[in-house]
């Protein structure tokens, strides 16, 4: 897509080009900064490859072994982090190098993190405050797959329809969010949020002085038709 742009991208060039999106004038145009398609889309891909460890981020056989080999590395190193693979009688160094390989990876605080790997070999426990803590919530954080990012493009999609072509992005990054990461109905407590809302000054849903809806009644094609449905059957 870098170098070949897709339909919704042409079409979003076009969009640009005319200063219309289906329908809806673009205001300030020139004051939005315009973004590099294919700088975006090779950044987005080396960002992608670099935090899913993928060892086919090449199609040549040389580069493409050096990410499997590091891929396979990474994964032997956290087996260390299982009491499960460790011997019966462990040395005090035992797993210290590929823990320290880790902390490279992962960007954490080494002496502490070796610190706190020799107490976990030593009591089998962790604790909220074990210097061994932050290298555990960074490996966590891996992303295995591409798929949650692929659920939140479908969410932003069913999103931002056609007929909801004017949210901005604060609103639409808000919806997305409570859509794939927000708790389910059974789960949220709205009380906070009604208090917030009637702090602010907003009327709540028993307010009485705000303007009513008036009906109008005009006449209907299907006024006839509707007389007959109403009509008690014999």
């Amino acid at each position: 897509m870098a170098d070949q742009p897709g339909p919704r991208a042409e079409e979003t060039s076009l969009a640009c080009a005319n200063l219309i999106f289906k329908n809806v004038p673009l205001i300030n145009y020139v004051k939005i900064p315009k973004i590099n398609s294919g700088q975006f889309f090779r950044s987005l891909a080396n960002n992608m490859h670099s935090r899913l460890f993928t060892f086919q981020a090449s199609n040549t056989a040389t580069s493409g072994n050096t990410f499997k080999n590091k891929y396979e590395d990474l994964l032997k190193d956290m087996e260390f982090l299982e009491p499960k693979s460790w011997p019966d009688n462990c040395d005090i160094q035992f797993g210290d190098k590929n823990v320290r390989r880790l902390t490279a990876i992962f960007q954490v605080d080494e002496t502490s993190t070796i610190q706190g790997f020799r107490e976990y070999k030593d009591t089998k426990v962790i604790s909220e405050i074990s210097p061994l803590k932050p290298l555990l919530v960074a490996i966590k954080t891996i992303a295995i797959s591409s798929s949650e990012c692929e659920r939140t493009f479908s969410s932003m999609n069913n999103t931002v329809t056609s007929k909801r072509n004017q949210l901005t992005t604060q609103h639409i990054s808000s919806l997305l969010f409570i859509q794939c990461v927000g708790p389910p109905v059974i789960a949220f407590n709205p009380a906070n949020y009604v208090k917030s809302w009637i702090l602010n000054g907003k009327r709540d849903a028993n307010e009485v002085c705000c303007p009513k809806r008036q009906i109008k009644n005009s006449d209907n094609n299907y006024s006839q038709l509707w007389k007959i449905l109403n009509e008690d059957k014999v």
